[in-house]
């Protein structure tokens, strides 16, 4: 049950916003942000995540298409910061979710209402790879 709910909210994410993808050769790096009040209070507690209308979640999956068959996710050594626009920076960190045949990597950020904050994801296939970075930026809002 608990790898249903944090897939939709993944697929779901991923449908309500443009596809957010970087290619690097045969590998893509898909990300996206989603509210941590998606995550019900037991997934939360499960993986440690605080749901709250000031805390969002990113989400990042490295996977390699396949033309035949579903894609397939890559395990990944992801890191990443993220920046407001006064240029604080706050690092963030991933929790790795593995169910087996799908590897994702979430990691929690806070955030105000009507905030611009600045992402860098790295991701790496093993220590000696060089890191695959992705850079963007999202307007976030706080529900009222």
């Amino acid at each position: 049950m608990k790898h249903i709910i944090i897939f939709f909210c993944f697929i779901f994410s991923s449908l309500v916003q443009a596809e957010q993808k970087q290619s690097f050769g045969k590998l893509e790096v898909h990300y996206n942000t989603f509210e941590s009040t998606f995550l019900t209070p037991k997934i939360a507690q499960q993986y440690g995540f605080i749901r709250s209308k000031g805390r969002g979640l990113l989400n990042v999956a490295v996977i390699k298409p396949s033309k035949s068959d579903l894609p397939q996710t890559l395990p990944a050594i992801v890191t990443g910061k993220v920046t407001n626009l006064i240029g604080q920076i706050v690092k963030l960190d991933f929790v790795t979710i593995d169910e087996g045949n799908a590897i994702y990597y979430i990691a929690a950020f806070t955030k105000t209402d009507d905030e611009i904050l600045r992402f860098q994801v790295d991701a790496k296939l093993d220590a000696n790879s060089a890191p695959m970075t992705v850079k963007f930026k999202k307007h976030l809002y706080v529900d009222r």
